[in-house]
């Protein structure tokens, strides 16, 4: 199933997406650009990096609507604590609104954190694990399941609090439930499609700010509304929150960096989970717990946040204010939170070293000195771009400076090239560039011509007007005299470094030819005059006989007529 939509048409291939993806699960091939699902661990960068809005998460409304209007179904809303920092000083107005939305009830996903916790302090307390990376981000379990598969027995075998929260909910209302996470996180949206045991689906901060814009909620105006006994956990969506909450549970110096044999640590942002992994992976760290997220600075960062909220100290602050007004206290039942994680295997055939070189030679790198993994293509590397170009995500010329060096060379060889003559000049008509025609045209280098005056060598009328209007000037027909040429204009302005460049045909042969035409087919036209004067001459006389003979047939035929109608018979008399 796809969780992230791309808009072809509004990606313009920047390639900022790829180089914000830890991943490379982006695929660019000819004009379609596509995210790679079984390679995505949706972190969300591709959406809140794109300045196109060209990507967009997945949304669950029209189901979660649907559970809103079918009356056997009680529907109850799992909140994420990070809305406090979603809605800032309107948080307290959130619970009313999600209950005008239609929600049945609405309860915190701390609920199911303060469990959660419960079930990373029995692992540190067990002691049986090499290392403890916890699981409450989904997306840190697929970074591992994926890209670190050997690390997977690792991950805490817990189900994180949103999941442990729907357990929690069905079992308190019942089997006609239907449990929706409302939160800043892309990832929860695939966890719950793989586990819809214990939540239906997943309505994203973003989308919620929408949907109440788009009923028409003004939540400023709605009454506050408080849950009843927080739980401390809901501490969670800051960085070092889990760390915060097991230490408080436990009772222990919020500063104390070492609990059992397990040194107590805290990640966030992709970069650096990877190089933690990669620690592990080599064996730099063992005997630690580790507290990972995703998103830098924790879940108050998520990606779905509303109207692409950045994280600020003061969301930091807000969530620890509103965590100390909670409890530690939690119901002492036990329930099964358990969850086994597997390794997740990604195909993805790597080329030859003489393969490599291959790829590399096509765009002029076959040298390393000529490799400057400058990354604009978005991969860190020349060397890992053809290995994405062999893999078929990545596109071969998708390499600025080669793209750059391509055009170059091209805009050399039409300058040096075309018959026409092509001048460039500044805001204030002085000459930027003077191609080869031109400098034959005018009998002086470029050397010589650039920075002088447009007006040393033709009239800057036009040129003056391009720069002045910023109109374009098409086809007009130009005659200079002084050179003895008739010419053709296309002036154009640039706005990005405010020029006008002139590409002036030389129409002069064309002109004379049409002169000649024009003359040949006068010349013709007059002879064709002659011709038909001649022809009317003719025509006349040949009447002024025919006429004569007309008249004298006449006058014989009526003497006839008389003659036969006076019944005459001697023709001799007549």
């Amino acid at each position: 199933m796809k969780y992230i939509r791309e808009s072809k048409t509004n990606c313009k291939k920047c390639y900022r997406c790829l180089k914000n993806c830890a991943v490379k699960s982006i695929k660019f091939e000819g004009e379609n650009v596509s995210v790679i699902d079984e390679q995505c661990i949706l972190c969300g960068l591709c959406i809140t990096s794109c300045p196109q809005y060209a990507k967009h998460a997945r949304q669950d409304l029209i189901k979660v609507l649907e559970y809103i209007d079918n009356p056997k179904f009680t529907t109850v809303v799992s909140l994420a604590p990070s809305y406090v920092s979603a809605f800032g000083k309107n948080y307290k107005k959130i619970i009313n609104a999600l209950k005008i939305l239609g929600f049945d009830d609405v309860e915190e996903t701390a609920i199911g954190a303060q469990y959660v916790t419960r079930e990373y302090i029995r692992l540190i307390k067990d002691e049986k694990m090499k290392n403890i990376i916890t699981t409450s981000c989904s997306s840190v379990s697929m970074l591992v399941g994926k890209y670190y598969p050997e690390l997977t027995n690792m991950l805490a075998p817990v189900l994180s609090p949103v999941l442990a929260h729907g357990k929690i909910i069905k079992e308190k209302y019942g089997p006609n439930t239907k449990v929706i996470f409302v939160g800043p996180c892309l990832s929860k949206t695939k966890e719950i499609d793989d586990n819809p045991q214990y939540v239906d689906g997943a309505v994203s901060f973003s989308s919620l700010s929408e949907w109440l814009k788009t009923r028409e909620i003004n939540i400023e105006r709605l009454p506050d509304e408080d849950f009843y006994n927080t739980p401390f956990s809901s501490i969670y969506p800051i960085f070092e929150g889990i760390a915060i909450d097991i230490k408080k549970k436990l009772n222990i110096s919020e500063f104390c960096g070492k609990i059992g044999k397990y040194d107590i640590l805290s990640v966030s942002g992709i970069k650096e989970l990877r190089q933690m992994l990669e620690d592990i992976r080599s064996g730099k760290l063992h005997n630690v717990f580790i507290e990972a997220n995703i998103c830098r600075g924790g879940c108050i960062n998520g990606p779905l946040m509303p109207d692409n909220k950045k994280l600020s100290v003061a969301d930091r602050i807000s969530i620890v204010e509103y965590a100390k007004k909670g409890n530690i206290q939690f119901d002492e039942e036990y329930r099964n939170f358990e969850k086994t994680f597997e390794e997740e295997n990604i195909e993805n055939n790597m080329p030859s070293e003489e393969e490599i070189k291959e790829i590399l030679r096509k765009i002029g790198k076959d040298e390393e000195i000529k490799q400057l993994n400058c990354g604009s293509c978005g991969y860190p590397t020349c060397r890992e771009k053809a290995i994405a170009v062999y893999q078929k995500k990545a596109d071969l010329y998708m390499c600025l400076p080669y793209m750059n060096d391509i055009n170059q060379i091209m805009a050399s060889t039409i300058l040096s090239v075309t018959p026409n003559y092509i001048i460039a000049v500044d805001e204030n008509l002085l000459i930027k560039e003077f191609n080869v025609s031109a400098q034959k045209l005018f009998k002086i280098s470029r050397s010589d011509a650039v920075s002088k005056p447009l007006s040393d060598f033709i009239n800057p009328v036009d040129f003056e007007y391009v720069i002045k209007t910023k109109k374009n000037i098409h086809d007009k027909k130009v005659k200079y005299d002084d050179l003895g040429i008739i010419t053709k204009q296309e002036i154009i302005y640039t706005p990005k470094n405010n020029m006008a460049i002139g590409i002036i045909y030389d129409i002069t042969d064309e002109e004379k030819y049409n002169e000649m035409n024009y003359a040949l087919k006068m010349e013709t036209v007059l002879m064709a005059q002659k011709v038909i004067d001649k022809q009317m001459i003719v025509a006349q006389q040949i009447a002024s006989l025919l006429g004569e003979t007309t008249a004298e047939t006449k006058v014989t035929l009526n003497r006839i007529k008389r003659l036969m109608e006076d019944e005459v018979t001697d023709l001799n008399e007549w």
